[in-house]
């Protein structure tokens, strides 16, 4: 039997990085005033919430990736990676928040993470046809 246990502990990790991003989202509606459904108001509630939705856009990505890459590489490797994955999006968030222009590095290094995860898997779905 494979085991798993750190890449569970990684997708629990993201997920909830992702519903604390979401819980900022909440706190600067309450704080700026930005009533629902409003996307957009003022700028320190619009980076929180576009944060928030670009690593949900990515996670939808990372998470498969992650999953089909454990069966590939192994649980301590896929969770490596899924722990990179997870400091990108902080760096991205902490470097949008300070400058919409200083977030390129951790979107960097989240696309990176998830275009290894996707080698990965791909090459071992390769392997899994030429068995």
């Amino acid at each position: 039997m494979i085991t798993m246990k750190y890449t569970v502990l990684i997708t629990i990790a993201a997920l909830v990085y992702t519903f604390i991003l979401g819980g900022r989202v909440g706190m600067r509606r309450l704080k700026l005033g930005v009533d629902a459904p409003a996307i957009s108001g003022q700028t320190e509630f619009d980076v929180a919430f576009r944060i928030h939705m670009n690593t949900i856009e990515q996670l939808v990505l990372f998470i498969p990736m992650l999953w089909i890459a454990v069966t590939v590489i192994g649980d301590i490797w896929a969770a490596a990676i899924g722990a990179v994955w997870i400091v990108g999006r902080m760096i991205y968030a902490a470097g949008y928040t300070a400058d919409v222009n200083k977030r390129r590095p951790g979107m960097i290094i989240t696309l990176l993470s998830t275009a290894v995860l996707t080698v990965m898997s791909l090459w071992g779905v390769v392997q899994a046809f030429l068995s």
